[in-house]
């Protein structure tokens, strides 16, 4: 009975922690499996028509009277769709979206996952000086922007000294074993204003479908 119960135990918390798993940004039913960038460029007329999930950065948007175009540099994605660094890219995105993109919130260097289908690319081209994609916009995922490490000050008690010693208490906390010499340029009585670094919490994303 109590070896039941374990296994119930253990069927339970593993479809806890299951259902605690953020699912993709974007998902596109039918969707190619992740491949190298160059190769779809190299076999685009076979994937033409297929539906794709890429990632990049915003370079430019332009919006025109009935579509939004979006060039990025392509980047390759992480296994929660993020893209990686612009170091391994490898080409860009051309993202035809039929509505408006806000440009003033897409902007330069903003990470974004793209779900849709590819309409055309080349390898090389002699009117664009450099390999791309281009893809007819689904889904549209634009990644929050991450926070910078903020420094929050820790104030030690009144009773941290401004010196170390060798003599330090063997009880853990600050005693009247506690040695009061540490470092005459670490601080003094009242408070010696230590910093941490935290990261508050960032925003959820952006998401643009297709119209």
């Amino acid at each position: 009975m109590k070896l039941s119960r374990f296994f119930l135990w253990v069927i339970l918390i593993g479809g806890l922690l299951s259902g605690c798993a953020e699912a993709p940004p974007v998902v596109v039913p039918g969707a190619l499996p992740q491949m190298p960038f160059p190769d779809l460029i190299a076999h685009v007329d076979q994937y033409k028509g297929k539906a794709v999930v890429l990632s990049g950065y915003v370079l430019t948007v332009e919006n025109q009277k009935d579509y939004s175009r979006i060039i990025a540099i392509e980047a390759p994605s992480d296994s929660e769709q993020r893209p990686k660094s612009k170091d391994f890219s490898q080409g860009r995105l051309v993202l035809i979206y039929n509505g408006f993109i806000d440009p003033e919130v897409y902007t330069k260097d903003r990470r974004i996952t793209v779900g849709g289908i590819i309409s055309g690319g080349a390898a090389s081209d002699p009117e664009v000086p450099y390999p791309y994609l281009q893809i007819q916009v689904q889904d549209l995922y634009l990644w929050p922007v991450e926070s910078p490490g903020i420094r929050a000050p820790y104030w030690y008690g009144p009773w941290y000294g401004p010196w170390y010693s060798p003599w330090y208490s063997p009880w853990y906390g600050y005693g009247p074993w506690y040695d009061p010499w540490y470092d005459p340029w670490y601080g003094w009585y009242g408070g010696y204003p230590y910093r941490n670094y935290y990261y508050p919490g960032h925003s959820h994303g952006k998401h643009v479908h297709k119209k």
